[in-house]
């Protein structure tokens, strides 16, 4: 049960063999952490697939969060070295199909950064290559609020919204570079979508407009039931697998919100996490 799962700590037993125990995926990496093979050493990454005839060195202040080939999770954070043929995995969580196929899909080598970037302008030099939002082009979007970043260039920034008849319904100046727009207020609760841009006011730059388009009802419940899978504040590894649910199912400027509120909610062991999203769209 997942409610068993979130409750208590994750445990490792060692000693005990794993009875034709599969690959182990790297879901999350914090620190210099190394894989030992008969090759020698390699770092490991987010995404690594580890042999279980292998061991992972943790180092200090380290912490690895494993998932097996039937979607159980285990968390190493203790500095040493562990054989991964003698984890015990009985006393677990029960496995989860859901777990397995949104992370084996989020890490599938599949995955080119040229599929991602729908945006003409993003793929080749522009003017305004420099100050672009950090969702990588109009998506869909499915919660209520949307955290918005931009590159800084050392201005004064404009947030424009565009209806469908692009013309400008509402403008806010604002005095960093991010913003949160809540989906629900009174000027956006009745647009199924609308476009955003961030004008630099000095120099005249623009990111373009993006259209931010409301999931369709049937849509969003479908999503709505496959996320309450998963409990309300369920700890980092749950929270960040709803955020890489997002992802895999297109939601860029969802996920981008949950990356950001991950390195928030947990720290700057995610912001790594949260860099690597932003280096798949190549900013």
């Amino acid at each position: 049960m997942f409610s068993r799962f979130l409750a208590y700590s994750l445990f490792l037993f060692l000693g005990f063999s794993a009875n034709g125990q599969g690959d182990f995926r790297v879901i999350f990496n914090s620190g210099n952490n190394y894989q030992r093979t008969e090759k020698g050493f390699f770092e490991v990454k987010n995404g690594s697939l580890l042999k279980p005839e292998n061991a992972l060195e943790v180092m200090p202040n380290g912490k690895v969060i494993l998932m097996d080939n039937a979607g159980r999770l285990i968390q190493l954070e203790l500095e040493g070295r562990y054989d991964l043929s003698t984890l015990d995995l009985t006393q677990l969580s029960s496995p989860s199909k859901l777990i397995y196929e949104e992370w084996e899909n989020f890490y599938t080598p599949r995955r080119k950064t040229a599929d991602w970037l729908a945006v003409e302008s993003l793929q080749s030099q522009s003017d305004f290559i420099d100050l672009h939002l950090n969702f990588p082009s109009s998506t869909e979007i499915y919660g209520r609020f949307i955290e918005l970043s931009w590159t800084d260039i050392g201005d004064k920034y404009q947030l424009r919204f565009w209806n469908e008849y692009d013309r400008i319904f509402q403008t806010l100046d604002v005095g960093a570079n991010a913003y949160t727009i809540d989906i629900l207020s009174q000027s956006l609760a009745f647009k199924d979508a609308f476009g955003i841009e961030v004008l630099a006011k000095n120099s005249g730059r623009s990111t373009g407009v993006y259209f931010l388009d409301k999931l369709s009802p049937p849509d969003k419940e479908l999503l709505t039931q496959l996320l309450r899978v998963f409990p309300d504040n369920g700890g980092l590894i749950i929270e960040l697998t709803k955020a890489i649910i997002l992802e895999n199912h297109g939601l860029y400027a969802d996920a981008s919100t949950a990356y950001q509120r991950l390195v928030s909610q947990f720290g700057t062991e995610l912001t790594p996490f949260y860099q690597q999203y932003l280096d798949r769209f190549g900013y």
